[in-house]
């Protein structure tokens, strides 16, 4: 990947022999996009399409090696704002042509020893795993990366070595399948196998079944895409178990999660199969000089100002591409927004919050059923000591093929069955009534076999409920034992491998529709600081102390004793400045030790406010913290008896009220005597103290308001930055419209919504990371902010080092 220069001689750019850290992704832009965008209004062009006009690095407009214009937000029914920065041509006089040969031949150098070693790494990758592998194919999209990747494996392995397979997932840009019907013929015509791939469901009918894809649930990939190709390839080959090798167009510019890719890689997307990524370290600087030097077919949609070929309505897509491409394709875009209005649970939101909704993008977020009008569970599973009952709301369903798969299954009477797994056997009875069926498992104990058994046999539950034949499973079976023609059937020669129980919650219908959030999140332990929560003087000791032994053992320097001994430990624990070391003699005090963390925020300082600012961004994956962030909103009074009233919803079981007054006291100590509630602006308090007869301190706490952080840590917002994608399972990437998005089923917690900063300072914290720690951060749209990432080659703890 090489960097590149403006080249105003030519109109285009110039690459240079050094190697880019980041690449901003330039592209040509047509006369077209500057239509839609209205840049008619403002400068003279022909309306030629033969050559591009300019370059865009995202929201910037580059002619002739000037930054000229620039674009501000948009979304899907909004049109982005144009900033002119300056004149392109003086007194409105015709923008020129880049000059594309020229610009060719100037990088003609540096472009040919990059190809000729991508042919070669292809040609060497050939001939490595032609033994190894059954079939090589080139995982064609109809975008700028498989066009390029097609042509070089064109030119490095021989033609009849190699299909061309095209994933239709019913869901592509219109212009793609003019490019694909040109692919398909001139394969064809050179003797190239070329296939297209499709899944037996439409998008009419899985939009329907599973609801619209999200940014945490793309069953849509799955669905449409890999398993149909794994099932088309494994029919032409004829072999159950096959072992393939795809080229794709993979680059590591286009996501965080790509960028950490191999050149080949093994069982990434399905167990047993290879993937090489020959252009995995091409920009897309390079990848347009490629297509304009060998005249290859430029996907049309590029001309119209979008910026990646793929789905349409894509769940990653956001800001200007969503206006953009509900401008080029109206009526094919309305066909997803229809279906996402038609699913939604917002039944109660008149048409214009309807609408405002999916303009925000707030249907990307759902991870659950409980944003569809459809997700409904239909089952229960409930374990009372040694007794576990599986309860289904239906009776005319058939569970038994399924239940084929855990093990040997043999029917003993209309009600009792038995399965054995791992060489024990199991009884399952059922009891049926009107509109239930209840399962029952005698003698079913609490070893590791046992409870895995119950998990499959809830497993084997859940795809008899939910399957609906989208042959993802199929794709998983590696001998071909699960049939789905006209209805399903599993085969004898089954080898109970159960790779098919190991589908995201073991069906991803059922994982895109379902209430449950796995395991239901629970509110225990929020009364963990009991009545005490902690203050500053014990964190002040605890720092002292260097968190030894001595500390605990002093009981705090006499601050810090019995209870509040206890308190305070969880509190620490729940910060993340202690672990337990089990090999350690001591008593339940002394086993814990301090963490790297500890040790960092020890050599800040207690009066440190940016050590709070981590210790908090630690907290709020903790119960009582957590509930904090989520319930109590900004800018509002709150009294103790408020707070109390609250954690209701959570503390069901407190029938006295003695754990929720326990939680507000906490909260009262913690918002007046850490800097937690002051200088954070967690809580900012009306308060009144006093000391009675006994010495005994007391606080009166008359209002709560929660405030933001004035001025934040950059750093802190950092590492909870870090913090959140990890607690989202490797999210690197994603919207400053995410994070500003509260009502998410989430386990990671934002920034803005822990420290209540608002857009326009995220957006200033953002910009002053992306340049001062671009080794940790960068913004791909430096004026709207629509994509963040974080280098997934860093972690949270790795930030703490910054300090």
């Amino acid at each position: 990947m090489y960097s590149y220069e403006w080249d105003s001689d030519t109109g285009g750019y110039v690459l240079i022999n050094t190697q880019a850290v980041f690449s901003k992704e330039p592209r040509p832009v047509y006369y077209r996009e500057l239509d839609i965008l209205g840049f008619d209004e403002f400068w003279n062009y022909d309306k030629d399409d033969s050559y591009p006009y300019l370059w865009a690095e995202a929201n910037n407009y580059f002619y002739r090696g000037r930054l000229v214009a620039k674009t501000k937000g948009g979304s899907l029914y909004t049109k982005p704002e144009i900033i002119i920065v300056e004149e392109p041509e003086p007194h409105r006089q015709k923008l020129r042509f880049v000059d594309i040969g020229k610009m060719v031949a100037k990088n003609a150098g540096i472009m040919d020893s990059l190809v000729q070693s991508t042919i070669k790494r292809i040609f060497n990758t050939y001939v490595k795993y032609k033994n190894k592998v059954n079939v090589f194919y080139v995982a064609f999209s109809g975008g700028k990366d498989s066009v390029t990747l097609l042509d070089l494996v064109l030119r490095s392995i021989p033609h009849g070595e190699f299909k061309v397979l095209f994933g239709d997932t019913g869901m592509e840009f219109p212009d793609t399948y003019d490019v694909v019907n040109n692919i398909a013929h001139y394969c064809e015509a050179n003797q190239i196998d070329f296939r297209v791939a499709k899944s037996p469901l439409s998008p009419d009918k899985t939009w329907d079944m599973f609801g619209p894809p999200a940014t945490m649930n793309r069953w849509c990939c799955s669905v449409h895409k890999t398993a149909p190709q794994i099932n088309l390839l494994r029919n032409i080959l004829g072999l159950p178990s096959f072992t393939g090798m795809a080229f794709t167009g993979v680059r590591g510019d286009e996501s965080q999660a790509r960028s950490g890719y191999d050149d080949v890689s093994y069982g990434e997307k399905h167990q047993g199969q290879y993937s090489c990524h020959p252009i995995l370290e091409w920009n897309s600087a390079e990848l347009f000089l490629y297509i304009f030097q060998n005249k290859l077919l430029l996907n049309e949609t590029y001309k119209k100002g979008n910026s990646r070929a793929g789905c349409l309505m894509c769940p990653m897509s956001s800001g200007k591409h969503e206006y953009m491409k509900n401008i080029c394709y109206p009526s094919e875009m309305d066909f997803f927004v229809d279906k996402i209005k038609v699913t939604s649970s917002k039944t109660h939101f008149s048409s214009e919050e309807l609408e405002k909704f999916i303009d925000d993008g707030n249907w990307k977020s759902r991870k659950t059923g409980r944003e569809l009008n459809f997700g409904k569970d239909l089952y229960q599973v409930e374990t009372s000591g040694a007794n576990s009952e599986i309860t289904v709301w239906k009776n005319d369903f058939d569970w038994k093929e399924w239940a084929k798969t855990i093990g040997s299954f043999t029917p003993v009477s209309e009600s009792e069955y038995r399965i054995t797994y791992n060489k024990q056997t199991y009884v399952v009875c059922t009891q049926e009534n009107v509109d239930s069926i209840a399962f029952q498992f005698p003698g079913l104990g609490n070893s590791k076999n046992d409870i895995k058994f119950l998990s499959l046999f809830r497993s084997v539950i859940i795809k008899s409920l939910y399957c609906v034949g989208c042959k993802v499973c199929i794709a998983e079976c590696k001998k071909q034992c699960i049939l789905m023609d006209d209805k399903l059937a599993i085969s004898d020669d089954c080898i109970h491998c159960r790779k098919c129980h190991e589908i995201q919650e073991h069906c991803l219908r059922y994982n895109s529709i379902r209430n449950k959030i796995g395991a239901e999140r629970k509110m225990k332990g929020i009364d963990r600081y009991f009545s005490f929560g902690i203050r500053k003087n014990w964190m002040a000791t605890f720092f002292k102390h260097e968190g030894a032994e001595s500390f605990w053992l002093s009981d705090g320097d006499g601050e810090v004793a019995n209870k509040k001994k206890d308190a305070f430990l969880n509190f620490i624990k729940d910060a993340d400045l202690v672990a337990l070391d089990r090999n350690s003699q001591g008593d339940k005090y002394t086993k814990y030790k301090p963490t790297t963390i500890a040790k960092n925020l020890i050599k800040m300082g207690v009066d440190d406010i940016s050590s709070w600012g981590i210790i908090l961004a630690n907290l709020v994956y903790t119960p009582q913290f957590n509930w904090y962030v989520k319930n109590i909103r900004m800018n509002q009074e709150y009294t103790q008896d408020k707070i109390r009233l609250l954690l209701e919803d959570v503390m069901e079981n407190d029938g006295k009220g003695l754990g929720k007054r326990n939680v507000s006291d906490a909260i009262k100590i913690m918002m007046t005597k850490t800097p937690l509630g002051e200088e954070i602006g967690l809580g900012r308090c009306d308060y009144s103290e006093k000391t009675n007869s006994v010495g005994t301190e007391i606080i009166t706490l008359n209002t709560l308001v929660r405030g933001s952080w004035e001025p934040p840590d950059p750093l802190v917002i950092l590492y909870s930055l870090y913090k959140f994608a990890e607690a989202c399972d490797g999210y690197y990437q994603f919207t400053i419209s995410r994070l500003l998005n509260h009502d998410i089923e989430s386990n990671g917690v934002s920034p803005i919504e822990i420290f209540g900063i608002g857009r326009d300072k995220m957006e200033q914290i953002l910009n002053g990371l992306a340049t001062n720690y671009p080794e940790f951060i960068s913004v791909s749209f430096t004026l709207d902010l629509d994509n963040i990432t974080l280098r997934s080659d860093k972690s949270s703890a790795d930030v703490l080092a910054l300090f």
